[in-house]
C-alpha cells in the first residue's frame, strides 16, 4: 500500500499560535490558498480512497483535493483526529507556557509519558492511528491511500514507519499542507518523502512561525 499523508492547510489558530487538540478552527485565507496548491500538484495523482479527520481543517484540505478526483471515495474517519489537548485547547503559546509550563516541557521532550489535562493520553492517540493503519493495511493492500490530518498522526505515521522512539516525533517538522509517503511492501515500510512542499512555494509555513505543537 501507498499511503500518502498530509497535514491540513494553515488554520486560524495556527497563525495565532492557538493550542488546536480537538477544536474545529477553520482554515485561514493563506489555508485556504495552501489547500488549493496541494490540490492541483495531486490532480494526476492515481487514488483509491481518501480518508479524513471530521475537523474542518482537515476536511476542507481533503474536500480541495478530492475534486479532481471525483470518483475516489471521499470517507471520514475519528480516528484521524488530533490529539485532544484538555485544557490547553484554544489557549495561546504563551498562556500555556505560563499555566502549564513543565507540563508543556514533558509533552515536546517525553510526550509518551505526558498528559495534557483533561486530554487525550499519548498511548491512546498512538493506539487508534496505528489501529487504522493495519485496518488500511488489511483493505487496501496494493493500492494507494491519501489521508488527510493533523501534525500529531503524521509524526505517529511517519515515526513508526522508520522504527522511532515515539519520544523523538516531536524533532519532526511537518509544515501545513505538506505531502509525506510512506510505501508499505512485504517486507518494510519505506518512508519516500517527509513534509514535501515544493508545491507551495511561498506559501509555506516557516517553522518558527508556528509555535502551538
Amino acid at each position: 500500500m501507498r499511503l500518502i499523508i498530509i497535514r491540513h492547510g494553515e488554520s486560524v489558530w495556527n497563525r495565532e499560535g492557538r493550542y488546536q487538540g480537538q477544536m474545529d478552527a477553520p482554515l485561514s485565507e493563506l489555508g485556504l490558498r495552501q489547500a488549493e496548491a496541494l490540490a492541483e500538484r495531486l490532480r494526476n495523482e492515481p487514488l483509491d480512497a481518501i480518508f479524513t479527520s471530521p475537523l474542518q481543517r482537515a476536511a476542507r484540505t481533503a474536500e480541495a483535493i478530492a475534486r479532481y478526483h471525483p470518483n475516489v471515495p471521499l470517507l471520514t474517519s475519528s480516528a484521524l483526529l488530533e490529539i485532544h489537548h484538555g485544557e490547553w485547547q484554544g489557549l495561546l503559546v504563551d498562556e500555556v507556557i505560563e499555566r502549564y509550563g513543565e507540563g508543556l516541557r514533558e509533552w515536546r521532550q517525553h510526550p509518551t509519558r505526558a498528559q495534557m489535562p483533561g486530554g487525550e493520553s499519548f498511548s491512546n492517540v498512538l493506539k487508534r492511528v496505528l489501529d487504522f493503519k493495519e485496518w488500511l493495511l488489511r483493505e487496501y493492500h496494493e493500492r494507494t491511500v491519501l489521508v488527510s490530518t493533523h501534525d500529531v498522526v503524521v509524526k505517529i505515521l511517519v515515526a513508526d514507519a522508520l522504527g522511532m522512539n515515539m519520544d523523538r516525533i516531536n524533532r519532526i517538522w511537518v509544515t501545513n499542507a505538506s505531502i509525506s509517503v510512506v510505501e508499505y511492501g512485504d517486507d518494510l515500510p519505506y518512508l519516500v518523502s517527509l513534509s514535501e512542499a515544493c508545491h507551495l512555494g511561498r506559501l509555506e509555513v516557516a517553522r518558527e512561525n508556528q509555535k502551538a505543537l
